[in-house]
């Protein structure tokens, strides 16, 4: 292919092999291992040489190429680990996109939109049941391999959602959805530890989970435009797109990982664990608070700003670049203060933004509150998505030969919070109107401060940057 081009472009043999020399000489030598661009040897032909003008641009291109193929690192961070932070943005954007187009199926199906709008219910429910016996049932498989399977699952499910004729067969779709994500999730995020010395794990699995952050940003809005010009089944189809491209970059470019080698009785025991028990509380109390608010954010927004749909639908927007930020500055914040203030600092933020939040809904000053909230969500979305990445990187800790397992646990926590939390958002609304939403969900915020103790092995570590303390375990650089 590069041949015929520098060919057509000069139209001689001669020209072809100096506009490769002047390509491979700003490639540099392919090294076996890691980068090895410095020092690299430099053409003698001369820069003003015609064939320039496309060597240069070609050369960088298959540099890059041959570094990503290596795991060459930029600021020590393996580029592979984005393909990680694909499949979470796929996973992501299926979760949220549903909830944009639920009037459609709920017509188009001949059902309403509150049963409708149980599949997110059904999703949850199941990937935090199924979760971790999944992932103690494919523990042998290795996790390459894994992943892929988990993708090219989740774009069968999307597919039968997307033909599905009833509510019935969207309900089955949504359960084989949510084996695929609950397979898919905590083995991601666990590679991404393998995949980055010890010192990187907390930006390894902030670049991993902002891959969800990037879906609420950016993927569900899409997924929502794509079902309104081409209807529901359209949406669904994009997210089966997302997730085969997914499992073709993963089979083409992710290495293998080793496979965690501890046995049934040591999964077992990560319940025994005092600091495991304490962690998974965090996780379900700060899932639990936030979507106690974020499921009727459109009715609690509406009361205290008067904005409409669109108005919501941009607030959301704004939630999900507040989540997308923090991501990538939790890393550099972990490595820098210790993972306890970290999480007890973002749980006070999230309770004092939802008092805030709870006065807009009472004193009901519109034009004032049109425009504290836009800050106020962004806040939000960045003190949520900073706990929560705070959380992995904790359990990851806690457990470095079990990070499958112990990622699964807390995906299981975290998904059972966004279950209750929509029942008790909705128990909250029902019985006293939309200002009770977030006085509940602060209060439970508050409450689960209370539950970070025991972050990482041994009292005194608590107090170091999560950077200095994140044990070797599994996570050399393959």
């Amino acid at each position: 292919m590069l041949s015929e081009v520098c060919r057509s472009v000069r139209g001689g043999r001669g020209d072809f092999k100096v506009t490769m020399s002047i390509a491979f000489a700003v490639m540099g030598p392919r090294p076996a291992r890691q980068c090895a661009d410095r020092g690299r040897t430099r053409s003698s032909v001369p820069p003003t040489h015609p064939t320039a003008f496309w060597a240069r641009p070609i050369g960088i291109a298959l540099s890059y190429v041959q570094r990503f193929k290596n795991g060459c690192t930029v600021g020590r961070m393996n580029p592979r680990i984005y393909l990680l932070a694909l499949g979470t943005f796929t996973v992501g954007t299926e979760g949220y996109v549903i909830a944009g187009v639920l009037p459609d199926v709920a017509h188009d199906l001949h059902s309403t939109v509150s049963v409708c709008g149980q599949m997110v219910t059904v999703f949850a429910v199941v990937y935090a049941l199924a979760g971790p016996p999944l992932i103690g049932l494919f523990r042998n498989v290795r996790p390459k391999r894994l992943l892929i399977w988990a993708a090219l699952g989740f774009a069968a499910a999307n597919l039968a959602a997307a033909a599905s004729p009833d509510v019935v067969a969207l309900a089955g779709a949504r359960v084989l959805a949510a084996l695929g994500a609950a397979l898919f999730a905590a083995p991601a995020a666990a590679a991404a530890a393998a995949l980055c010395p010890p010192e990187e794990l907390p930006r390894a699995i902030a670049v991993t989970a902002g891959g969800n952050a990037i879906a609420l940003t950016l993927g569900a809005p899409i997924g929502t435009i794509v079902g309104a010009a081409f209807g529901w089944r359209a949406a669904f189809g994009f997210v089966t797109a997302l997730a085969l491209i997914t499992a073709v970059a993963v089979w083409v470019w992710l290495p293998e990982v080793p496979t965690s080698t501890a046995s049934t009785a040591g999964r077992l025991n990560l319940l025994r664990q005092t600091p495991i028990r304490w962690g998974l509380l965090t996780t379900l109390g700060l899932f639990l608070a936030a979507y106690t608010v974020y499921t009727y954010l459109s009715p609690v927004v509406h009361r205290a700003t008067g904005l409409g749909s669109d108005g919501v639908a941009a607030l959301m927007i704004v939630f999900g670049a507040g989540g997308f930020l923090a991501g990538r500055l939790i890393g550099r914040v972990l490595a820098r203060h210790p993972l306890a203030t970290v999480l007890r600092t973002a749980l006070l933020l999230i309770t004092l933004l939802l008092a805030v939040l709870t006065l807009m809904t009472y004193v009901h000053v519109p034009a004032v509150s049109r425009v504290v909230s836009f800050p106020l969500l962004f806040a939000v979305g960045a003190a949520w998505w900073s706990g929560g990445i705070s959380q992995q990187t904790r359990l990851a800790g806690l457990a470095p030969q079990q990070r499958s397992q112990a990622l699964g646990l807390h995906f299981s926590a975290q998904f059972l919070g966004v279950a209750i939390g929509g029942a008790v958002g909705g128990l909250a609304l029902s019985a006293a109107g939309e200002g009770a939403v977030p006085v509940v969900g602060g209060v439970i915020a508050l409450a689960t401060v209370l539950s970070v103790r025991h972050v990482l092995p041994g009292a005194r570590n608590d107090e170091a940057p999560a950077g200095e303390r994140a044990p070797s375990g599994d996570s050399a650089c393959v």
